[in-house]
């Protein structure tokens, strides 16, 4: 066994979060709890990330974003839990940076060929349709924006937001394969839409498995 190794066995994994909101601290510090893990989490908060890419587009917040980046390179995988900066964390080419939404996005493309994308910014649509048509063959999927919830989830009403999201879902699913909630903070509706006679896919527990892939590797 390598020193390296030797080391990893001895010392707790190292996994940071980056996220552009506060209230993504408490979902992802249990859902890492459910692993039953020996590790040091760290959280940041950058809500102007967010903010920044909505006001003036991906670009404008990509020397931000590499450099809250960087300044988690200690750890053994980085997670950034908000799906708009998706595809500035690819452009880092980092093999311990987790994209919150590649693994959701995969798993949809294995179901079938028609799945229901559904989001609730406009700032994640692009990044998040192209990582989906490039995780499969012959995909003809619909994307679906969430007019509506977002106010409740920036008023903190995770019941009113889940509810909005659940409600606008289900208005426009028949004929999909199956439904992604595209953004980690619509994770709350997927126990709604069990009945939907789909798989409804959320991106948190899925990105939580592969971070911990990465930081074990």
């Amino acid at each position: 066994m390598s020193l390296v190794a030797q080391i990893k066995e001895v010392l707790p994994m190292r996994i940071a979060c980056l996220h552009t909101a506060k209230i993504h601290v408490a979902t992802f510090n249990a859902l890492f709890a459910e692993k039953a893990l020996d590790a040091q989490l760290l959280h940041v908060v950058r809500e102007d990330l967010l903010a920044q890419a909505q006001a003036g587009g991906l670009e404008s917040v990509g020397e931000a974003l590499f450099n809250a980046m960087a300044e988690l390179a200690e750890a053994d995988a980085i997670l950034c839990t908000c799906s708009t900066l998706g595809p500035l964390v690819d452009q880092l080419n980092n093999p311990k940076a987790v994209r919150v939404d590649r693994p959701v996005m995969e798993a949809a493309a294995s179901v079938g060929p028609k799945p229901l994308l559904a989001i609730c910014l406009e700032s994640t649509r692009a990044g998040s349709l192209e990582l989906l048509m490039g995780s499969g063959a012959n995909l003809t999927p619909t994307v679906h924006v969430c007019a509506g919830p977002w106010a409740y989830f920036e008023a903190g009403d995770l019941v009113g937001f889940a509810d909005s999201v659940a409600a606008s879902v289900r208005g426009v699913s028949a004929g999909h394969n199956c439904v992604v909630l595209g953004q980690a903070s619509m994770r709350v509706a997927e126990p709604l839409l069990r009945d939907l006679g789909m798989p409804v896919l959320s991106s948190p527990t899925l990105a939580v498995d592969k971070a911990i892939g990465v930081a074990l590797s």
